[in-house]
């Protein structure tokens, strides 16, 4: 919920529309009444000078692990776009779409609040490269949002622990992981409201309130207990902070967000 915000909208430029993230950020720009331009990296060069009012980068590599297995491709993936990107066109405000793996501390929400300190050094190569696409955001936009997102959730979902769990394939997680969750037509409706609030230049952690048990999760498909697969992997622990986001937009609970996707994935 806002207070004592303007509404405004506008012509938007969403650099990876038409991918999971994207795509729910272009479904809440359209419902929003922004005027919506969706570009692919083939599309991008042809629309080089173009002026909007906003551009949001929903690019980049969204795997971690391969990321850690291939730095070299995150790099090129992640971060060499993201910095092109910042003089293709021309913007009001640019949005940039980052995670909250730049934290050195996910497992706790004093170590991810926005404001604390990270080491650069201390991150691996996923969190790293955000990290440094981040900063070449901030040095260069005069207004930006940074949004750091935690799992994500929602239409054309096609990996991940929870496409594993509803899909009955082996869990690369172990159950006890503690993740928080939304999905990706809410995160682009929290980000079209600090937009309609007018916050500039600012980082904010966006994610459902609290994190959830994947043994949570895997209890509400049926066949799950007796079915699945658990491979051997480490624990996962993601504490959110989502404080400062609260202050300015209504910021779904996790739990509801999961019962509601997975009831949507089985056709309940």
């Amino acid at each position: 919920m806002i207070s004592g915000s303007r509404f405004i909208t506008g012509t938007c430029l969403i650099l990876g529309g038409r991918g999971f993230v994207g795509s729910g950020v272009a479904v809440a720009a359209r419902e929003a009444g922004w005027d919506v331009t969706v570009a692919g990296r083939a599309e991008v060069a042809g629309l080089s000078g173009a002026r909007f009012d906003v551009v949001i980068n929903a690019n980049g590599n969204a795997s971690r692990f391969r990321a850690e297995q291939d730095p070299w491709f995150d790099f090129e993936a992640s971060l060499v776009p993201v910095y092109h990107s910042l003089f293709d066109f021309e913007y009001e405000r640019y949005v940039f779409l980052s995670t909250v793996d730049v934290y050195n501390d996910t497992e706790s929400s004093q170590g991810t609040r926005e404001e604390t300190l990270i080491d650069p050094l201390a991150l691996g190569a996923y969190g790293f490269h955000k990290r440094q696409a981040e900063l070449c955001v901030m040095r260069t936009c005069p207004k930006f949002l940074v949004l750091r997102l935690g799992q994500m959730i929602g239409s054309g979902l096609k990996k991940g622990p929870v496409y594993d769990i509803i899909n009955d394939q082996p869990l690369w997680i172990d159950p006890t992981s503690r993740l928080p969750f939304m999905n990706t037509t809410n995160v682009g409706r929290v980000l079209f409201q600090l937009l309609e609030a007018d916050v500039d230049s600012q980082v904010f952690n966006v994610c459902g309130r609290t994190s959830i048990e994947f043994s949570r999760v895997m209890e509400l498909v049926p066949t799950v207990s007796s079915q699945q697969e658990l491979l051997e992997s480490a624990v996962q622990v993601y504490e959110v902070a989502t404080d400062k986001l609260e202050k300015i937009c209504s910021v779904p609970d996790s739990w509801d967000e999961i019962k509601t996707f997975v009831s949507e994935a089985l056709g309940e």
